[in-house]
């Protein structure tokens, strides 16, 4: 019978060569080699290949058991999206689930720990997910931070949009000069007050002028470093507005992103025509509400990963080689609302300077 389907249902599998997955990274390795994998398994030498390829890249992950849980789900999916019928696509689900639980059990067993044999569960969103070690329950690393959901007094919130310019008496727009540089109007002024789409990086200058304790904040040349805390109201919309005001480029390194909010200013960023790039961790990308793959993928802004066994742990962002936003705070819902956090807006050259190169080299190197 399965001869009869491969040759009346199954269309021609895709060959695989050696120089095809010889760079190849471990989700293209999955793309590459599953729907070929009846080539792999009848060439003894392409196989020992393809198999040494493979474990140089997941050799290269993090193996902690959340992470290696999640390699092996990929691995499944990918062979149950070359499968050509549901009865396929059933038993791989089915055996991802025996050696998902067999895996599991290593682990507790390992730990020292007896596991519980019970139905599995849909996780629940308001129990926090924790690790123990050592006898000490704690959130594990970002986890806390991508599933908090606020409540309604969480003390941050995203800044209103700015009003019109108002018209002159010509009933025209009264256009702003250079020296105004985009700023909110005046009566927007305070702690929601934020910077016109595009403003650039003069408009940054202005605005912390003007709403963080007048010019004797600015110092010699202009420049200026201002530092901010979590949560906080003022602090957000300080961090929103110098992503806002971009009219060129956004560089962004960081640990954890996956508030919707701030996902939402480079997608209006990108909009403008500014060219934004991401670099962020592998574990947290891959990971539940995680936004610079969809942010890839929908709206073409592309990002790398570290794909390696340490954290990507990175918190800053360039914005127009102008500005530099540096601190503890991850681009999440729990930093924002719930964590102790902290970042410093600066302007001065020299940091910028040093800031940049570190993105390039890690552009570059991932």
């Amino acid at each position: 019978m399965n001869v009869l389907y491969e040759l009346f249902c199954m269309g021609a599998a895709p060959t695989i060569s050696e120089s095809d997955i010889k760079n190849a990274n471990f989700q293209q390795l999955l793309s590459k080699t599953m729907p070929s994998a009846k080539q792999i398994i009848n060439d003894d030498h392409l196989k020992q290949s393809v198999t040494q390829r493979m474990k140089t890249v997941v050799g290269s992950k993090s193996h902690s058991p959340s992470n290696t849980i999640r390699t092996v789900a990929s691995m499944f999916e990918a062979a149950s999206a070359a499968a050509e019928f549901d009865r396929e696509r059933c038993m791989l689900e089915w055996l991802q689930t025996c050696v998902t639980s067999a895996v599991e059990m290593a682990f507790a067993e390992a730990n020292g720990t007896v596991p519980t044999m019970k139905a599995q569960k849909e996780p629940d969103p308001e129990e926090p997910f924790v690790v123990e070690e050592r006898g000490l329950r704690y959130d594990r690393i970002g986890a806390s931070d991508d599933e908090y959901v606020p409540s309604d007094d969480d003390d941050a919130i995203v800044p209103a949009k700015t009003k019109p310019a108002r018209k002159n008496n010509k009933g025209g727009r009264k256009k702003k000069t250079d020296e105004e540089d985009q700023l909110v109007p005046e009566e927007a002024k305070g702690a929601d007050a934020y910077i016109s789409p595009g403003a650039g990086s003069k408009a940054v200058v202005k605005y912390f002028a003007q709403q963080q304790g007048g010019p004797s904040t600015i110092m010699t040349n202009g420049y200026y470093a201002r530092s901010y805390f979590f949560p906080s109201k003022q602090s957000f919309n300080s961090f929103i507005s110098v992503l806002n005001s971009a009219k060129s480029t956004i560089d962004v390194c960081v640990f954890a992103m996956t508030d919707d909010d701030v996902a939402d200013a480079l997608i209006d960023a990108k909009k403008r025509n500014v060219k934004i790039r991401i670099i962020t961790d592998n574990q947290q990308a891959a990971g539940k509400g995680a936004d610079a793959e969809r942010l890839q993928a929908d709206h073409g802004i592309p990002y790398k990963t570290d794909n390696t066994t340490g954290y990507m742990h990175n918190k800053f962002a360039i914005v127009d080689s102008a500005t530099l936003i540096n601190g503890s705070f991850n681009w999440s819902k729990g930093a924002r609302f719930k964590n102790r956090e902290n970042i410093i807006i600066t302007n001065i050259p020299e940091c910028i300077k040093e800031f940049q190169k570190q993105f390039e080299s890690l552009w570059e190197e991932f």
